[in-house]
């Protein structure tokens, strides 16, 4: 009995291994060529793909059904849905404008009418960082030369470059004002609209060198002359800041005057007086220019005027 049982065991435990054999066959798939070790990998691995008869011998339904649920959890796994960016919150009172562009135009034209309270309207957060209140940034903006006129150049993505002008001068408190700058305002997209950051980068449109050294022998030979009036109209301020004993001499002073090469001015006993009157940043536009010619020699401390050069300071 036990003998038999064993047999009978072993043929019944044949018959589904045999069936799946038959189905895999007469589904087109070759197990043979599978090795011995493998086939049971082999019948996974079909089962898994989708092939009906390697699931079992309960038919190809249930097969396909687990086709379908791999397949879908396939897709459910590669597509993902999209998350909703946060908006930046709009600070209370702001005005975001539809565009990049709008917003600093809307900021500019504010500044050339001399209401800060509307441009501080058009602040982004950070800028409200930066100045946290009307009077803080009205404060600010005085400290500036005023905006007299602005062109929009161009627009890149969140970076608005503008043309803007000034009233050329030199002030103890504002420093030298510029009659032209490139401006690149940057902004910010902040709930509905978009908002200005508070400082552009400022780049100054400055003339030739070259004009420096002109005017400073125009203006020494209008010294040389008397003629008072000539030489005011080339200069920045009246009289010129420091002390020359050889500028005074100019007048009626016999001899052919030259200009020498315009240079930078340095920090130094020479440019104390244009440090104390209109702080360090002056000397990165101030240009020296040497006369020479006569008995005594002039140094000529020239500032960027509009598109001109004149004459600030002397020295000996």
């Amino acid at each position: 009995m036990r003998s038999a049982t064993a047999s009978d065991d072993r043929t019944a435990s044949k018959e589904p291994f045999i069936h799946e054999q038959n189905l895999l066959r007469s589904g087109g798939v070759n197990l043979d060529r599978c090795s011995v070790r493998r086939k049971s990998i082999c019948l996974v691995g079909f089962a898994l793909l989708g092939f009906g008869g390697c699931s079992s011998h309960r038919g190809s339904a249930t097969g396909a059904t687990t086709g379908a649920a791999t397949s879908a959890a396939r897709t459910s796994t590669v597509v993902s849905q999209p998350t909703s960016q946060p908006l930046v919150a709009v600070p209370a009172g702001a005005r975001p404008q539809p565009s990049a562009s709008k917003a600093v135009d809307a900021l500019l034209a504010a500044e050339v009418a001399e209401d800060h309270e509307a441009s501080f309207a058009l602040l982004s957060s950070a800028g409200r960082a930066q100045f946290p209140s009307a009077a803080d940034w009205s404060r600010h903006r005085t400290e500036l030369a005023p905006v007299t006129a602005y062109r929009i150049e161009s627009v890149d993505g969140a970076e608005v470059r503008v043309l803007v002008d000034h009233k050329a001068a030199i002030d103890p408190f504002v420093g030298l004002q510029f009659a032209k700058e490139h401006e690149v305002w940057h902004t910010r997209e902040e709930g509905s609209g978009w908002l200005v950051d508070a400082l552009a980068e400022v780049e100054p449109i400055v003339p030739a060198d070259a004009g420096a050294a002109s005017v400073a022998l125009q203006w020494a030979r209008a010294r040389q002359r008397c003629d008072d009036a000539h030489a005011t109209a080339l200069q920045a301020v009246a009289p010129p800041l420091g002390v020359s004993a050889g500028a005074a001499a100019l007048c009626h002073a016999v001899g052919t005057l030259a200009a020498g090469t315009p240079s930078a001015a340095s920090p130094g006993p020479e440019t104390a007086v244009l440090v104390a009157q209109y702080g360090s940043d002056v000397l990165r536009f101030v240009r020296r220019v040497e006369i020479t010619g006569v008995p005594k020699l002039v140094r000529v401390f020239l500032v960027p005027m509009g598109d001109a050069w004149r004459v600030l300071a002397v020295g000996d």
